[in-house]
C-alpha cells in the first residue's frame, strides 16, 4: 500500500478520528478491539506536519473469565503493539523523506 501521510497510515489500519486539528495542535485516533483500546496521539507543528506520535493501550471493561480468554487478551495486546510499531516506523520514515513523499507498507 502506498502511503503519503500518517493520517492515511492510521486510517488504513482501522483507526478512527477522535480529535482533529487543522494546523498546530494534537490529533487523536483510536481503535478498539475486544479486550483493548489503543489511542494514538500525533502532535503537529505550526505547518500542520506531524512531529511526534505516541500510542497508549487501555484495557476495556471485559475481563477474561478463563485461561483461553486470558491468552486471547494477551495475543490481542501483542498484536496491537506490533501494529503500532509498524505504524510508528512508517511515520518516522515519512518525516525524513523529501519529494516524492510516500512509503510502501501493509502489503
Amino acid at each position: 500500500m502506498k502511503l503519503s501521510n500518517y493520517h492515511q497510515t492510521l486510517k488504513a489500519r482501522g483507526y478512527k478520528v477522535r480529535e482533529l486539528s487543522e494546523y498546530q495542535g494534537i490529533n487523536v485516533f483510536e481503535k478498539e478491539h475486544k479486550f483493548n483500546k489503543i489511542v494514538c496521539t500525533v502532535v503537529k507543528d505550526t505547518h500542520g506536519k506531524g512531529v511526534e506520535m505516541t500510542f497508549n493501550i487501555y484495557p476495556t471493561l471485559t475481563t477474561p473469565k478463563d485461561m483461553v480468554e486470558f491468552k486471547e487478551q494477551e495475543f490481542d495486546r501483542s498484536y496491537l503493539v506490533k501494529e503500532a510499531t509498524v505504524i510508528h516506523q512508517a511515520f518516522e520514515e515519512l518525516k525524513t523523506l523529501k519529494s516524492p513523499k510516500h512509503v510502501h507498507y501493509f502489503n
